[in-house]
């Protein structure tokens, strides 16, 4: 878990940080492990399903301007970009290296399915994205090298000229100004103006979070609702931190962001599930047909072993499970079995506790929850 400033403990980061107000936490990771170097992220950035950008800084004229290229990008361009002023960002790291979810250990206190991605940007020196603000949260770690930050939460003005392709502010001046080192990490909560620069080659590891907005619910929910308004948990406890688990909390939030009465309290659960685990198009695994998940399931009671696919998004709430968008009645036998998959990545359990499962499994390999085994 990261290293909290002073005193703080994961609960009193939440009631006073979370979803409130930035915090710099100096040196709160020792080092970046797992971690990726400037070539593996280069090598991503060449791949068809991955989601890249470029993103250059021109100094040009009078005032700063930002450009961007979306990937994916011939090797020969990433081997020729200039020696300072850009950025290469690289998105959902962590479903193509699963182990690189390993850093999402270092926030236990935030619920998995809060969790949307990490991402992952090497900035040659003077790379940046400009000042901007986002609609999530978000916990900056700083890998290799240096990277000064500059964050508000005063309003900032936005800035229409700055970039034909990116939603800028004003560049601006904060009291709140940091060079962040290797294990230094920076939260900022949705909405806060940040900058960062760097001021050294340096890589950043951004751990994002989802929330969805009343219309990703609405339709789901067959409550059709139009709105901007996000998902908002800044009174989140640590004890909702079960993996996998969407509580009973996060359900109420959801029927009062989509303004249903009490009695529609599953069908809010159900949507908020159902947007939880929803992959991108061009990150839904695929799933078994039903002969291959017939035999990956005596395999399984005979005593091998199943990985959960490192693209597969999988919740649970006391009603159902979820997997990439798609969901089914959870009976009591499941729940071991589940907790076991959410909190492991993977299943091994005893045919004892696999057998009564065996709907509910063969349901998730047909929905691209596992790896497929070899030799099916």
């Amino acid at each position: 878990m990261l290293t909290l400033p002073g005193k703080l403990t994961a609960d009193t980061f939440l009631e006073r940080y979370w979803q409130k107000q930035p915090l710099f936490m100096p040196r709160a990771l020792p080092r970046i492990r797992p971690a990726i170097t400037r070539n593996e992220l280069g090598w991503l950035a060449t791949l068809e399903d991955v989601e890249s950008r470029l993103v250059f800084v021109d100094r040009s004229t009078h005032k700063r301007r930002y450009r961007v290229e979306s990937g994916p990008f011939e090797p020969a361009h990433l081997q020729n970009l200039p020696k300072r002023d850009w950025t290469l960002l690289v998105h959902d790291v962590e479903k193509h290296l699963p182990a690189m979810r390993a850093l999402f250990h270092h926030v236990p206190f935030i619920p998995q399915w809060r969790i949307d991605d990490l991402m992952v940007s090497f900035a040659a020196p003077g790379g940046g994205v400009g000042p901007h603000r986002d609609n999530y949260d978000v916990f900056l770690c700083q890998g290799t090298g240096v990277r000064n930050w500059r964050f508000t939460t005063d309003a900032i003005t936005d800035d229409l000229e700055a970039s034909d392709d990116l939603a800028l502010l004003s560049e601006f001046e904060s009291a709140a100004d940091h060079d962040t080192n290797e294990g230094d990490v920076l939260y900022l909560p949705p909405g806060a103006a940040h900058w960062g620069t760097a001021k050294r080659a340096c890589m950043t590891y951004s751990i994002g979070m989802r929330a969805p907005q009343v219309s990703d619910l609405s339709l789901a929910a067959g409550h059709v609702k139009d709105g901007q308004q996000f998902y908002g948990d800044a009174d989140l406890t640590a004890d909702e931190s079960v993996p996998g688990y969407i509580s009973h909390r996060a359900a109420k939030r959801a029927l009062k962001l989509l303004g249903l009465s009490s009695d529609r309290h599953n069908e809010a659960a159900k949507a908020l599930g159902l947007f939880a685990t929803q992959p991108k198009d061009w990150l839904k695994p695929d799933g078994l047909d039903e002969t291959m998940a017939m035999d990956a399931m005596h395999r399984l009671q005979s005593g091998a072993r199943l990985e959960v696919h490192g693209m597969a998004l999988i919740a649970f709430d006391s009603e159902r499970v979820y997997v990439n968008g798609s969901t089914r009645l959870l009976a009591p036998e499941d729940v071991p079995v589940v907790e076991e998959i959410c909190t492991k990545r993977s299943l091994s359990s005893p045919a004892s506790i696999v057998k009564p499962a065996t709907d509910m499994l063969q349901w998730m390999l047909r929905q691209g929850a596992f790896e497929i085994p070899e030799n099916s």
